[in-house]
């Protein structure tokens, strides 16, 4: 090649690189104004960009799936510390009585139970859906915390990898997985009680519903 990447391009080149990943997310407002330096760092400087034209392309396709998807991080922020300060009162007034009280009924599913799902799951899923489907199953159990910040950002990530690769998330078993995987974690972000393992239609495992 005649020149070096164009620094916009291979930083956001990298960025999305950590989405696709993710270990990063980027917000509606983010993607949307990424999106715009780049056409116009190109318009500027044509040049630098005719050995990266696939590049840049790629760049483009995949910022403006993300200035599409619905953003609830702020959101997700206000329930919660509402939520905390609920809880805090709630805490001041009644005191620590009720800890310890049915311990018989929240015990964690058996492990021999909860193998037999996890082995219910189908092969071959996406990476980052098989990784959610199995935590959910543990999180159902009682066994795993998922808190509404980590939902709502597994959710945005899923949604994402959905955009950028439909024929892996949104055909076939695939599908039924993703669409099940992304209303539990919608259910879980956007929880009353952060952390609550009894959100209205979770009875039934992911595996079993789906065998």
């Amino acid at each position: 090649m005649s020149h070096l990447m164009p620094e916009p391009l291979a930083t956001w080149t990298w960025r999305l690189e950590r989405v696709r990943n993710g270990r990063t997310v980027l917000t509606r407002a983010q993607a949307a104004t990424a999106r715009t330096d780049l056409v116009n760092d190109r318009a500027a400087h044509p040049a630098d960009y005719a050995d990266y034209e696939e590049e840049y392309a790629t760049a483009l396709d995949e910022l403006e799936v993300l200035s599409r998807q619905a953003n609830r991080h702020d959101d997700l922020l206000s329930v919660m510390a509402a939520d905390r300060r609920a809880a805090e009162r709630e805490a001041a007034a009644s005191g620590t009585a009720s800890a310890g009280g049915s311990t018989s009924a929240s015990a964690p599913r058996s492990l021999t139970s909860l193998a037999a799902e996890h082995d219910r799951v189908a092969k071959g899923l996406p990476e980052a859906l098989d990784q959610w489907v199995h935590r959910l199953i543990r999180y159902r159990a009682g066994v795993k915390i998922i808190t509404p910040i980590e939902a709502a950002r597994a959710e945005i990530r899923l949604r994402n990898e959905a955009d950028l690769q439909p024929a892996a998330y949104r055909t076939g078993v695939a599908a039924a997985y993703y669409n099940r995987v992304i209303r539990e974690l919608g259910e879980i972000a956007t929880a009353e009680r952060p952390g609550r393992r009894d959100a209205p239609g979770l009875t039934r495992g992911l595996g079993a519903a789906l065998v």
